[in-house]
């Protein structure tokens, strides 16, 4: 008889953040490190098969819609989880290796790209609101503005006791204020954040904590999803101004973060302020699919979705997924 072989339900981010591998980021070089959560990576992936292959199909399925077949999906794939791979490998370095390190890393190997537009803003003196998304190395995002002088709060979910200590320290040492998700209102902090003019970071493309507008749809990968309205009401109730901010890969060790200010872009006049972020990020994503992260609950949105407006399951999308369950990976 043959036995698929599984791990408990745990998270990547957990399995990854095993005490043992946190200890060793102390010791381990970048490119080494590197190549360890690759390794650990595609062990976690051979044993939770239905997590890889939820992403395997969500791409396929949005590869072939927004691609030419001459584009190779299977290539991109592979990049995705490459991607995925460096997401964890970047959180895991920010929280766990030698800290002098870390910031003579983020100072050196992190540019920004539309600087003035997030001056401005800052200047403005309501506070920002710098909208990012599960893109590249979004994780050096809020290090590396407080390193460089700008007030930065950012709103955050830690997946161990571990990594929330630590990251405290850490944030408390460069001046970067975490507001953490499990801990109390984050409406009223991310507000008080807001009237000290401070930057807060938030993130455009996480759908399940999405406030539903009830009236409207919004569509991003060329998929009709529902409508969030987070930012729009954080937006209007404090008058902050609005920026998004995607920090790219740009070979090996060098971000580029692209920041954009909402106000300045060429937007039509019915989106919502929800959906002219997901617009930028939309546009990044289409021309660098591997360093999006979200593959696996967008494949869970999409999904349910299709399922609802139709009544049966999207022919092709999927299908192995039926009745998997597949647990969460932020």
């Amino acid at each position: 008889m043959f036995y698929q072989f599984t791990l408990p339900k745990i998270s990547l981010s957990k399995f990854l953040q095993m005490k043992f591998n946190s200890c060793l980021f102390r010791l381990l070089p970048f490119s080494f490190s590197r190549a360890y959560i690759m390794i650990l990576g595609k062990l976690y992936y051979l044993l939770n098969w239905p997590e890889k292959v939820l992403i395997h199909h969500t791409c396929r399925y949005i590869f072939r819609r927004k691609y030419a077949a001459g584009d190779r999906p299977r290539k991109k794939i592979k990049g995705v989880f490459r991607g995925i791979f460096d997401h964890y490998h970047e959180k895991m370095f920010l929280g766990y290796s030698h800290f002098s390190r870390l910031c003579k890393f983020l100072k050196t190997r992190v540019k920004f790209a539309g600087a003035d537009q997030l001056q401005e803003a800052v200047a403005a003196g309501k506070g920002v609101m710098l909208v990012t998304g599960h893109f590249g190395a979004v994780e050096f995002l809020p290090g590396a503005l407080a390193l460089n002088g700008y007030p930065t709060s950012m709103i955050c979910r830690f997946q161990t006791t571990r990594l929330r200590e630590s990251m405290g320290k850490r944030a408390a040492a460069v001046g970067l204020e975490l507001i953490d998700a499990d801990d109390g209102n984050i409406i009223l902090a991310a507000m008080k954040a807001l009237k000290q003019g401070r930057i807060l970071i938030t993130e455009v493309d996480e759908f399940d904590e999405w406030r539903i507008d009830p009236r409207r749809d919004s569509y991003f990968l060329d998929c009709r999803l529902p409508a969030d309205r987070t930012l729009d009401l954080l937006q209007k109730r404090s008058g902050a101004e609005v920026v998004t901010a995607l920090m790219k890969r740009e070979g090996k060790k060098h971000y580029t973060c692209e920041l954009t200010a909402i106000s300045q872009g060429a937007f039509p006049g019915h989106l919502s302020l929800s959906e002219r972020c997901l617009s930028v990020l939309e546009e990044t994503v289409e021309a660098h699919p591997e360093q999006w992260y979200q593959w696996k609950k967008f494949g869970k949105l999409i999904k349910s979705h299709v399922e609802a407006e139709t009544g049966h399951q999207a022919p092709g999308y999927l299908e192995p997924e039926i009745g998997l369950p597949v647990p969460d990976q932020a």
